[in-house]
């Protein structure tokens, strides 16, 4: 695959989102990586490897942006698999058998972030509880030990500075 081409997909693969600033603005971005990789001494067949198809890099971005239209027009398109050979994705039946579940999406809205919020806190509650239940439990025990050593530690200091006999 040549860098326009890449950069052909990318761009159609993004115009179903219809913000032509999204779509310069990773044409400006990819174009300005490959020339980057170029410029390093890489190969065009190593940077179109790396950066893989643009469909998908283009689904990324539009999940990123909070697009919901990921898939449109993937069904009937035809791609070039990483062996050089053009296919349909209906004829490939390795896509095809992972058409429906392969891909997930998920938004981490402001309504979709509550549930695990509020599972924070409450495991954050339960360990303050058992931290304050032992603390309780032991506290008769541990408080009269603990000023009993305080007690000797200031008696060892203040007579055992001086010579003081009885």
């Amino acid at each position: 695959m040549t860098k326009e081409e890449f950069l052909d997909g990318l761009m159609k693969a993004l115009a179903s989102t219809g913000s032509q600033s999204l779509i310069a603005e990773n044409i400006r971005f990819y174009s300005s990586y490959i020339d980057d990789e170029l410029s390093k001494g890489r190969s065009i067949g190593e940077i179109m490897e790396e950066l893989g198809d643009p469909r998908l890099i283009a689904n990324s971005i539009k999940v990123a942006a909070g697009y919901d239209d990921v898939f449109v027009g993937i069904d009937n398109e035809t791609y070039e698999n990483t062996a050089g050979k053009t296919e349909n994705y209906e004829e490939n039946e390795n896509y095809s058998d992972r058409k429906d579940n392969s891909f997930k999406t998920y938004n981490f809205s402001g309504n979709s972030l509550i549930i695990p919020i509020i599972i924070a806190i409450a495991v954050l509650v339960v360990i303050v509880a058992v931290v304050a239940a032992v603390f309780s439990f032991l506290a008769p025990v541990l408080l009269p030990v603990i000023g009993v050593l305080i007690l000797v530690a200031l008696i060892k200091g203040i007579f055992g500075k001086g010579n003081y006999k009885f």
